[in-house]
């Protein structure tokens, strides 16, 4: 599920060059050996094998490089594609792919796992008064906080704005709602020291746990039902969503 990049794309007409390369000089080799003399044919015979020796040997290394500076961009395009350039956490593409492996090994274990979107209060309202900067900055030391709180078998990501999605493994629901209090007190208690200005932050968080029947979707849609309720009842708190309860 990787973006393929230009240079992947190169790799075919670039090894077609290189063979074409080496096939006119091989051609070019034989032709000047069936002109020459036949005095000259044994010395050049001996020339021309070495010399297709030499140029076999460094076609090989050209290869092995071009393959790995492609290889090498390559990763980096893949790596830029999943993760979220502000945050330097997943982004919803990323997310998917790590979200759809833990939800089979919690599923086939089986094993609990507490779905967690959080939100950042009055986002837009901050946004709006203090500027883009300040708001990114401000962004960028939520998701490091939100980060740090968590273990580093747990998953992560931005997914939007002043959202984002945590995956708690092996975390059934009461431990789940102990850890999303204790980072929205966290959060609650911080300063964040953005362009010369303090500002507070609070968020409000939407959980609910792993059911055998849960796709991603039905998993994400209870947990983002639990985050409206907390924003509809004042938001800086943590509502729960029965796992029963559907929303497509």
């Amino acid at each position: 599920m990787s973006l393929r990049s230009p240079l992947y794309s190169q790799r075919k007409p670039l090894l077609a060059v290189v063979a074409l390369l080496g096939t006119g000089f091989l051609i070019i080799a034989l032709l000047g050996y069936y002109a020459a003399h036949a005095s000259v044919r044994d010395h050049m015979l001996k020339t021309l094998y070495l010399n297709l020796l030499i140029g076999v040997l460094v076609t090989l290394a050209v290869l092995a490089i071009l393959y790995r500076l492609i290889n090498h961009y390559q990763q980096r395009i893949d790596a830029q594609s999943t993760l979220d350039s502000l945050t330097e956490l997943p982004n919803r593409r990323g997310f998917d792919l790590l979200a759809v492996q833990a939800l089979h090994e919690a599923q086939r274990e089986p094993k609990p796992l507490t779905a967690l979107l959080v939100e950042l209060d009055d986002f837009k309202r901050l946004d709006t008064t203090h500027g883009h900067i300040v708001s990114d900055q401000l962004l960028s030391g939520f998701a490091r906080d939100l980060s740090d709180s968590l273990r580093h078998s747990d998953i992560v990501c931005r997914w939007s704005t002043d959202t984002f999605v945590v995956l708690l493994k092996d975390t059934d629901g009461q431990t789940g709602l102990k850890i999303a209090e204790k980072i929205r007190q966290h959060i609650e208690r911080q300063r964040y020291f953005c362009s010369g200005k303090q500002l507070l932050a609070t968020i409000s968080i939407g959980l609910t746990t792993l059911q055998d029947n849960d796709t991603l979707h039905s998993l994400l849609s209870r947990t983002d039902h639990a985050l409206q309720r907390a924003r509809q009842t004042g938001s800086n708190r943590t509502c729960v969503e029965m796992p029963h309860s559907s929303y497509e």
